[in-house]
């Protein structure tokens, strides 16, 4: 009889115990970010990821002036992901609340003056072979990150930096400024920075800085547009429906009066929060 009692119990005692790890697991997360403070470009946008939370929130912006902020779905992360959209340059809050828990999270946003990025590649084609880039800056450190501000600032990267979740890697090696020229037809990118005997990067503060003035050889007119008007250069280039095999993001430069040729694009990553006012 005794034997019989405990089959029975049993099954009940293992159903109690299941039920207790569902209530566990169903227990919903504390709220949790990979950062207390973010950046989104002036006119550009910013998605940011919950570390952990019940996956559903209400949102409440401190300066609607400055940004907007809403839950972006269909992400494969439960915990949520927002979108925010740079609307003026300045710093307000985000204040996120998990309707299950009641926790609410302050987030810091700050909303910085766009940027464009440009990828350098460390080979082109010069028409007939793959050709390694060696221009002295441009083969190592191949990001540009061009900042649409008064003074047309310049910050050059590498991905040298630690790549994790919270971080893509960019490391700023050296600033200087920009500037745009169209002559004759033909448009061109000139970058001011310091440079030693050698026309490597340098910090040195007793180095003057001098001017590099790089043709486009290929550049779509869609990309040109879009440089225009993100970085308010003044081109008057003029909007319109661009086919499909007009839309490239590309580009082809030489350095004027050097031997100096390379291939690039426009780059898809974010410049370091602190880097910018």
């Amino acid at each position: 009889m005794e034997t019989k009692s405990i089959y029975r119990i049993l099954p009940v005692f293992l159903f109690v115990v299941l039920l207790g790890a569902c209530s566990n697991n169903d227990k919903a997360k504390p709220l949790d970010f990979y950062s207390e403070a973010y950046e989104v470009p002036l006119h550009g946008e910013r998605y940011i990821g919950v570390k952990s939370g019940s996956g559903e929130y209400s949102l409440h912006v401190e300066n609607p002036d400055l940004f907007s902020a809403a839950e972006d779905k269909g992400w494969s992360d439960p915990a949520g992901v927002f979108l925010l959209k740079g609307l003026m340059t300045g710093k307000s809050a985000l204040y996120v609340t998990d309707k299950k828990t009641g926790e609410t999270a302050n987030l810091a946003i700050k909303v910085v003056d766009n940027y464009e990025v440009f990828r350098i590649f460390d080979i082109y084609y010069n028409g007939s072979e793959i050709v390694e880039n060696r221009h002295p800056v441009l083969s190592k450190i191949p990001y540009i990150f061009l900042v649409n501000d008064k003074a047309r600032d310049l910050y050059f990267a590498d991905q040298s930096g630690e790549n994790s979740l919270t971080s893509n890697g960019i490391k700023i090696k050296g600033k200087g400024n920009y500037s745009f020229a169209h002559e004759d037809g033909k448009t061109y990118l000139i970058l001011t920075y310091a440079a030693d005997e050698d026309g490597k990067l340098t910090d040195d503060a007793s180095v003057v800085a001098t001017s590099h003035k790089f043709e486009f050889t290929q550049i779509s007119d869609f990309l040109l547009h879009r440089l225009d008007v993100n970085l308010n250069l003044g081109m008057g280039t003029v909007g319109k429906t661009y086919p499909d095999n007009s839309r490239g993001n590309a580009f082809s430069m030489e350095e004027v009066n050097t031997i100096y040729k390379f291939d690039g694009n426009l780059g898809q990553v974010e410049i370091p929060t602190g880097v910018l006012n």
